[in-house]
């Protein structure tokens, strides 16, 4: 399932998902009173709903804290508590729901393009180990990486090539993706995660929670997709692989920092995995004729 199959909690978040949890532990305490309080006016279905919410929200919290579920669910506890009960309780929750949207923006690992900078070693981030492993044993090379820092942490991503040399992974403890470049200045990204919004000229191949193999099996199938519509990707330069990774995440990054218009609502909506539907069909025909951003001509 999905929900169950998001992306691990790196350790720089860790503190954050912890009073999450706490919140949450409060807020189903709370939903129990008002619960109770209105089963004993005879309104069970209103008891049940509140209870039902609340303890959604709670074990959103504790199975997976990084799911969007866990936000829809306590944005819709605080609904239901605006509605039965209108006093301090709901002042209290809605300071707490806000205090927990403030914090999902700040667990984004957001990086700092002055910061970015080859790593040409070996280096790989403490909790991505077993990450390279998967794709090392599946014949991908590991050629080195980049690092950058964030508000609260210093990242380094593992940059591996596959042995047709027409696509690249980057791996963190957190964020897994493969890319492969096309003429134009174009690219097919496949990742774990759809939170990151990304450029027109960058298609989105989303695998929500998948593994490194996983992703490279699906970016695997989507070439072969792609390939129906004439597109091929291009050979890697096999001594500027680190630096052509460098550059994509520069873009990516500079462009997601100019179009935050979803702002701590974006859940990544509109992308999904590339496959033979219609929906699909039409975000490739969409990107292949999308304008360059970013890039300079071949």
């Amino acid at each position: 399932m999905a929900f169950l199959e998001q992306p691990p909690v790196p350790q720089s978040a860790q503190r954050m998902v912890w009073l999450a949890r706490a919140v949450s532990s409060v807020g189903l305490v709370i939903a129990v009173y008002v619960g109770l309080y209105w089963s004993a006016q005879g309104e069970t279905v209103l008891a049940f709903l509140t209870l039902a919410i609340a303890v959604a929200y709670l074990l959103s919290t504790w199975i997976n804290p990084m799911s969007p579920w866990l936000w829809i669910s306590l944005g819709s506890l605080s609904v239901v508590l605006m509605l039965l009960d209108p006093g301090v309780v709901t002042v209290t929750m809605a300071a707490a729901v806000a205090l927990l949207f403030l914090m999902r923006g700040r667990m984004r690992i957001a990086p700092s393009v002055a910061s970015l900078r080859p790593v040409f070693t070996d280096t790989v981030m403490d909790g991505a180990e077993a990450y390279v492993v998967e794709l090392t044993d599946m014949g991908w090379s590991h050629v080195g990486g980049y690092a950058f820092d964030s508000a609260r942490i210093s990242v380094t991503a593992a940059v591996l090539v596959h042995e047709n040399l027409d696509r690249h992974a980057v791996i963190t403890d957190m964020i897994f993706a493969i890319e492969s470049r096309f003429a134009d200045s174009r690219f097919l990204v496949t990742l774990n995660s759809d939170r990151t919004g990304l450029p027109p000229n960058y298609l989105a191949n989303v695998v929500s929670g998948g593994s490194p193999g996983a992703l490279a099996l699906a970016h695997q199938q989507a070439l072969d997709i792609l390939a129906t519509h004439g597109m091929t990707p291009l050979q890697l330069d096999e001594e500027a692989i680190v630096e052509e990774a460098l550059a994509s995440e520069v873009e990516t990054t500079e462009w997601t920092m100019q179009n935050r218009s979803r702002g701590l609502f974006d859940f990544g909506g509109g992308t999904g995995q590339v496959d033979t539907s219609s929906v699909s069909a039409q975000r490739i025909v969409s990107w292949m004729t999308s304008d360059r951003v970013g890039q300079t001509a071949d």
